[in-house]
C-alpha cells in the first residue's frame, strides 16, 4: 500500500511552489523594468550628470553610465564583500519618460521584496529557517535563472526620483550618529528579523524581547557609519506648499541620505541644481553633536553590541 503525504505537508509544499513561482515572476519583472530604465537613462545623454567619482576629463555620458552600472546592479561584483552595498552619490538629469520608467522600476523592486518576504515565511521565522530559505531560493529560482549571486539589498533599495528639481543640494558628511526606532515589542521582533543579518547576538536580543509583554515599548538603537547626506533647498513656491500642507510636503524632503544618485527631471539645455563638491571623509573634522533625547535610554541587555534599550 502506497503511503500518502499528510494533508498539511502537501499544503505546505504547494504553498512553497506557489511562492517560488511568484518570486521568479517578480524577479523577471524587476529585471525587465531595470533594463527599460537603464536604456532610457543612457538615452538621456544630452542632459547633465555629475557623480562623486567623476574625473575632470570625464564627460556627462561617462558619469551617466557609471551611475547606471552602480545604481541598477542586482548582483554582487566578484570583489564585493558579502555585507557591502555598492554606493555612489551624484546628480543625474533625466527626461519625463525616464522618470516614469523609474517609478515603475521602484514598484517592481517593492513587489520583488514582498514576494521574497512571503517566500521566506513558508520556512518559518527562526534564523535556521532563514538560512534554509536563502539556500533553497538560490538553488531553485535563482539557480535556474543563473543569478545565484543576487544582492537582495541592492534589489530592494528605491531610486530617489524628483519630478521637480531642488534649487540647491548641499552635500555633507554625517558622523557620530545613531539610528533609532521606537516600537512595541512585537513589532521590534519583526524589525530585527527583517532588517538585520542573523547572528548569535541578534538571536539573544530576540529571545530577550520574547520574554517581555508584547505591548511594551523598546528602542532599537544602532551606530551609523559616516555617510553622505543631501540637504535640499526647494524653490519658493514649493516651500510655500510644504508650509501650507506638511503631510503633502513630505514628497519634497529637506534632508535625505545619498547612497545612490538623485535622479532629477531636467529639460534639454537646463543645468543641474547648484551643489557643493564633496570633500573626502576626514575623521579629524568630526563635530561633536548636541545630546539628543534618545540618550535617555536604559540598556535592556549587558551584552556588548546589543541594540535594545528601554525609554525613560
Amino acid at each position: 500500500m502506497v503511503e500518502r503525504e499528510p494533508p498539511q505537508r502537501l499544503y505546505n509544499m504547494e504553498n512553497k511552489t506557489v511562492a517560488r513561482i511568484q518570486t521568479r515572476d517578480s524577479l523577471i519583472t524587476l529585471i525587465h523594468s531595470r533594463d527599460r530604465f537603464r536604456e532610457a537613462l543612457l538615452s538621456d545623454h544630452q542632459l547633465p550628470a555629475w557623480i562623486t567619482e567623476e574625473c575632470e576629463e570625464e564627460t556627462d555620458s561617462d558619469a551617466r553610465r557609471t551611475a547606471a552600472d552602480i545604481s541598477l546592479r542586482l548582483t554582487y561584483t566578484p570583489e564585493q564583500p558579502g555585507q557591502e552595498t555598492r554606493k555612489l552619490t551624484g546628480l543625474i538629469g533625466i527626461s519625463k519618460e525616464t522618470l516614469e520608467l523609474g517609478a515603475i522600476l521602484n514598484q517592481s523592486k517593492q513587489q520583488f521584496k514582498e514576494t521574497v518576504q512571503n517566500y521566506r515565511k513558508m520556512f518559518g521565522s527562526s534564523f535556521e529557517m532563514t538560512d534554509l530559505s536563502s539556500k533553497d531560493l538560490r538553488e531553485t529560482v535563482l539557480g535556474n535563472m543563473n543569478i545565484q549571486h543576487i544582492h537582495f539589498v541592492q534589489c530592494y533599495r528605491q531610486l530617489k526620483l524628483f519630478p521637480t528639481a531642488p534649487r540647491r543640494v548641499g552635500f555633507s558628511w554625517a558622523s557620530g550618529t545613531h539610528g533609532s526606532v521606537r516600537l512595541p515589542v512585537g513589532k521590534a521582533i519583526e524589525h530585527l528579523r527583517s532588517k538585520f543579518t542573523p547572528s548569535v547576538g541578534l538571536a539573544e536580543d530576540i529571545r530577550l524581547l520574547e520574554k517581555m509583554p508584547m505591548a511594551a515599548e523598546v528602542v532599537i538603537r544602532r551606530p551609523l557609519v559616516p555617510h553622505l547626506r543631501a540637504n535640499l533647498t526647494w524653490p519658493d513656491e514649493i516651500r510655500a506648499l510644504k508650509k501650507a500642507d506638511p503631510e503633502k510636503g513630505k514628497q519634497w524632503p529637506g534632508q535625505i541620505n545619498t547612497p545612490l544618485p538623485l535622479f532629477i527631471y531636467s529639460e534639454p539645455g537646463a543645468e543641474l541644481p547648484e551643489f557643493n563638491r564633496i570633500r573626502p571623509w576626514n575623521p579629524d573634522n568630526r563635530q561633536d553633536r548636541l545630546k539628543r533625547s534618545d540618550t535617555r535610554l536604559v540598556p535592556l541587555s549587558h551584552r556588548p553590541g546589543s541594540m535594545l534599550y528601554r525609554p525613560i
